[in-house]
């Protein structure tokens, strides 16, 4: 067994896949969940266990788990390789990069080499003489040195010692530009440090490996009040979030996603015993971190600061989930209060309690709309409802909308069918419907039985498939070449679903994959394959008795007796053949 094959049967697709996209059993063997490689409402991305397979019927994208994280992380297939295989604890074979090497390879692993030593730096330099500043100020916030551990906090002292570091490593002037974390001088030779006199948050990507960092002023003095990394080709600022990494198993346990405004937020809440906190890294919400979320949970609690600033940032997150299909909540804490000054002041119950009573994001919405307008006029109501009209709109179901807006309509006072006139008159669909599922033509019952069969069991493999492709090219069966690439694939060495689909006709993939990932499908046993084996041949040899005794009489007609004679030898032979297969 090869490094390749090793690691592959080492892993398992469901569990790796499943760190991304919240999958729900879907079949026997199958499992599904929102696509993470295109936008989508409803589940059209399928897992397989059994041939340890991924497939979207929406986007088209397909192959084994080296594939899932070519396409998802953006990884090279020797970079998936090693990552599976350092997870699993598997030795990796040393290599000679020689001047082949993948650069782009090369150059992930150096930035991500880079800032595993920074964050070593960063949370050193915390615990050390120059972090009493930084360590005064977490202190302030609450936070001990426990749970800066925890959290990987450290601190950026000033000077230009990582650049040091660096230099003294040997990474090279490129790769050090790359990074971020150090620049370039301009007035002397070598780099300075980035971050300066600054507390420290490491950002993850979903691996948990650290990929950025974000960095927070001690005094008002330093400006500006925030820094983060400049993206790189290990950090894309508008797909990360910070904690994903510690938030997912919450995310999916919880079927819910608390969206923060800030590190030391998600900090709290996480520490008030909410795992499945997150937050942006210094943007505003991303189409890309929301489906991100929608992957992995159904509903979004937004829980960002009271103040108008908050509330329009809340606005303007949430119009995204809703586009996304999200169960949208929003938590406005009492006093003005951020998530974790609330946690400090009032304890972690106290703010689980609010979570849980986080009203619907339109009810909070409608509640803002009654503190903008007047209610008590007909203009006002009539205002009212014109600023909750566009996120109505949002809602990708028609019914759903028009059942907002008439119980919307109702609170404020404005009369639902008018309401609901206009809504009849001005909304269209969001999205539109789903193609239906492509008709799997091509295959007899016996054809798919057999299929099924020699995809799941090698046995049947050993026993029947060489036979049966035979029999398919005898016949000239419309699905021959399916048979004959499963017949290739299963003599190449261990039979592996990726081999089989690279040898297939693009007639044949979409068909194979349906059959697949048909929720429906059980388990075939090898008698069944056998009997259906039978069957076919029977079938095939029935053809052939009618086609030969056919022949027979034309042959006679003519008073060709050589042909007939021929023919009729070939008649007793197809006799002889029936008559043992019902043996």
């Amino acid at each position: 067994m090869d490094f390749k094959d090793q690691v592959k049967s080492s892993v398992d697709i469901v569990q790796v896949v499943g760190e991304y996209v919240r999958l729900q059993k879907g079949g026997a063997q199958s499992w599904k969940g929102l696509c993470p490689f295109h936008s989508e409402k409803t589940p059209s991305f399928n897992v397989n266990d059994s041939l340890q397979i991924f497939k979207c019927f929406g986007c088209g994208k397909g192959g084994d788990v080296f594939t899932f994280l070519m396409e998802h992380q953006g990884l090279t297939f020797r970079e998936a390789l090693e990552f599976l295989a350092e997870r699993n604890g598997i030795p990796i074979p040393k290599r000679n990069d020689g001047p082949q090497a993948d650069e782009a390879a090369r150059l992930r692993g150096a930035l991500l080499q880079m800032h595993a030593e920074a964050q070593e730096f960063f949370e050193q330099e915390l615990r050390g003489e120059s972090g009493g500043a930084a360590r005064a100020y977490l202190k302030r916030r609450g936070l001990d040195s426990e749970a800066a551990r925890t959290f990987g906090i450290g601190y950026a002292p000033q000077g230009s010692r990582l650049a040091r570091r660096f230099e003294s490593a040997g990474y090279r002037e490129s790769d050090m530009a790359e990074s971020s974390l150090v620049r370039k001088a301009d007035d002397r030779p070598g780099f300075y440090d980035f971050f300066r006199d600054r507390l420290i948050f490491p950002i993850r990507d979903a691996q948990g490996r650290v990929i950025a960092f974000g960095a927070r002023a001690l005094t008002d003095e330093q400006q500006p009040k925030y820094l983060n990394s400049s993206q790189t080709k290990i950090y894309d600022k508008r797909a990360v979030l910070y904690n994903l990494s510690g938030a997912k198993a919450g995310m999916k346990k919880s079927n819910r996603v608390v969206l923060a405004e800030g590190y030391m937020d998600v900090i709290g809440i996480v520490r008030a015993g909410v795992e499945e906190a997150v937050a942006t890294c210094g943007t505003a919400l991303t189409p890309e971190q929301v489906r991100t979320m929608r992957r992995l949970a159904d509903t979004l609690i937004v829980n960002f600061d009271s103040d108008s600033a908050g509330r329009e940032s809340a606005e303007k997150s949430v119009e995204k989930a809703l586009v996304e299909g999200f169960h949208v909540r929003v938590l406005e804490l009492p006093g003005d209060l951020d998530p974790d000054e609330y946690v400090r002041e009032h304890g972690a119950d106290a703010y689980r309690s609010q979570l849980e009573q986080a009203p619907p994001y339109y009810s909070w919405l409608a509640e803002r709309a009654r503190s903008k307008f007047d209610l008590r006029t007909g203009e006002g109501r009539v205002a009212a409802f014109e600023f909750l009209k566009p996120s109505i709109h949002l809602l990708p179901d028609k019914i759903a909308r028009a059942a907002l807006a008439s119980e919307l309509a109702e609170r404020l006072g404005v009369d639902s069918g008018l309401v609901l006139e206009e809504f009849r008159r001005s909304a269209t669909e969001r999205s539109r419907p789903a193609p239906p599922a492509a008709p799997i033509h091509s295959l007899s019952p016996g054809e798919r039985l057999l299929l099924e069969l020699f995809l799941d069991e090698e046995e049947a493999r050993d026993e029947m498939l060489e036979r049966t492709a035979e029999l398919a090219a005898e016949e000239g069966w419309a699905t021959q070449g399916l048979f004959g690439a499963l017949a290739a694939a299963a003599a190449s060495g261990p039979f592996e679903f990726t081999a089989f689909e690279g040898r297939l006709e693009e007639r044949y993939r979409d068909m194979v994959a349906r059959i697949v990932f048909d929720r429906d499908r059980r388990k075939v046993s090898i008698d069944e394959g056998r009997q259906a084996f039978l069957a076919l041949e029977r079938q095939s040899l029935e053809k052939r008795y009618r086609a030969v005794r056919r022949r027979i009489a034309e042959a006679e007609q003519r008073g060709d007796q050589a042909q007939a004679l021929e023919a009729l030898r070939e008649r007793l032979d197809l006799e002889r053949r029936l008559r043992d297969l019902e043996k």
